[in-house]
C-alpha cells in the first residue's frame, strides 16, 4: 500500500477511535469543548449516513490505491476493524444512530459543566 494510502487509513482508523471511545472518555471528564467536539463531528458523520453520502476518507483511500493486494500487516489490521466484513451498510447505519442518540441525550442526563467567564482585571 502506498504511503499516502497508508496515512490515510490510520487517520481513518484514529477518527473511528476518537467518535467511539470519545463518548465514555468525555463523559468521565465532563469537558465542555472535548464533549462538543465529539458530537459535532458524530454529527456530521450521521449527516453523511442520512444523505447516503460516502465518507470522505474511504473514498480518498480507494483514490489513492488502498485497494492494492500487498499490504502491509498493520494497513490489513486497520482496514479488517474499519470496514467489519460480517457488518453490512444498514447494521452500521443502524449503529450509528442509536449511538447518536445515546451520545446527544447525554447532554440531558449528564449536563456540561457551566462555561468558564473570565473576570476583566
Amino acid at each position: 500500500m502506498p504511503a499516502p494510502a497508508t496515512f490515510v487509513l490510520i487517520t481513518h482508523f484514529l477518527v473511528v477511535a476518537y467518535i467511539v471511545l470519545g463518548f465514555p472518555i468525555g463523559l468521565i471528564l465532563n469537558h465542555r469543548k472535548f464533549r462538543l467536539i465529539h458530537s459535532g463531528a458524530l454529527a456530521f458523520i450521521s449527516s453523511l449516513m442520512v444523505f447516503k453520502i460516502p465518507c470522505p476518507l474511504t473514498v480518498l483511500e480507494k483514490q489513492l490505491g488502498s485497494a492494492y493486494i500487498e499490504e502491509s500487516f498493520i494497513a490489513y489490521w486497520l482496514k479488517q476493524i474499519i470496514y467489519l466484513p460480517w457488518m453490512g451498510q444498514r447494521t452500521v447505519f443502524l449503529i450509528d444512530m442509536f449511538f447518536a442518540v445515546l451520545v446527544f441525550s447525554s447532554f440531558y442526563w449528564k449536563p456540561l459543566p457551566p462555561k468558564k467567564t473570565t473576570t476583566p482585571s
